[in-house]
């Protein structure tokens, strides 16, 4: 049993007020930063459910690839990721990838990453040939808020600050953080939803690998915009308007 089942009646309080602790920050930093939009000449993945896993499995297609769209592949082959679910942590990911299957001891997958959504979200990057070695290690995903919207924000190697917004569920690279109107929002990503089967991604790979676009996507998507508070959707993620009806025959 994922140890949130377990957590949940205590965690839930905590987000609630969380979220109440936040509140007077939102009213306090009306400000109007300039906003730089995403290119349109960026790279897309899929990220989808593996059927019959239900939200153990990940996998990510290239939309762009010969013989994929915007689902993905119709070969589960042509994955170019897939996320595995800890059996008894329902917010932990490991992230493998095809380039470097059967690496590990007796020609076992090593992962890529590892990922932790939750109240205190974040990703161990571990290897990933084409990723700068400044860039592995741990990257700690903060909750930040102010009058226009919800953030989970970053830091990289880089020297900049990173966050993904509630509102458009855009990636940001930000210059001047918190330097009110001077503040630089440019946008390098966003995650468009795909209901219950998954999410795409369009990340601009000049500005962030897509290991950590996508690991740090799969953190919001899992604790961050499932929820009404934009935060804790682990513990109290938002209820469907209309509630399932199971078919059942008369």
């Amino acid at each position: 049993m994922p140890i949130e089942l377990i957590l949940s009646p205590i965690m839930r309080p905590v987000v609630r007020a969380k979220a109440l602790v936040f509140h007077p920050h939102r009213r306090a930093s009306r400000y109007i930063p300039t906003i730089l939009e995403l290119p349109e000449n960026v790279s897309e993945y899929a990220v989808r459910h593996r059927f019959g896993s239900g939200s153990k499995i990940y996998d990510v297609y290239d939309t762009k690839a010969e013989g994929s769209g915007a689902n993905g592949s119709t070969n589960h082959n042509d994955k170019l990721f897939w996320f595995v679910r800890s059996r008894s942590v329902k917010g932990a990911y490991k992230m493998y990838s095809s380039d470097i299957t059967g690496t590990g001891i007796d020609g076992a997958d090593e992962p890529v990453a590892a990922v932790r959504a939750g109240l205190r979200s974040n990703v161990l990057l571990i290897r990933a040939p084409e990723v700068p070695a400044s860039e592995l290690g741990w990257h700690v995903l903060n909750h930040r808020v102010d009058a226009i919207d919800s953030y989970r924000v970053f830091e990289l190697a880089d020297g900049h600050t990173y966050q993904w917004t509630t509102q458009g569920k855009f990636l940001e690279r930000v210059h001047n953080l918190g330097e009110k109107e001077s503040e630089v929002r440019e946008r390098i990503g966003e995650v468009i939803p795909a209901g219950h089967a998954g999410f795409n991604l369009k990340i601009d790979e000049t500005k962030m690998c897509r290991e950590l676009a996508l690991s740090t996507a799969l953190c919001s998507y899992i604790d961050h915009w499932n929820t009404r508070y934009s935060v804790g959707g682990i513990y109290l993620a938002s209820q469907p308007l209309v509630p399932m009806v199971r078919w059942k025959r008369e």
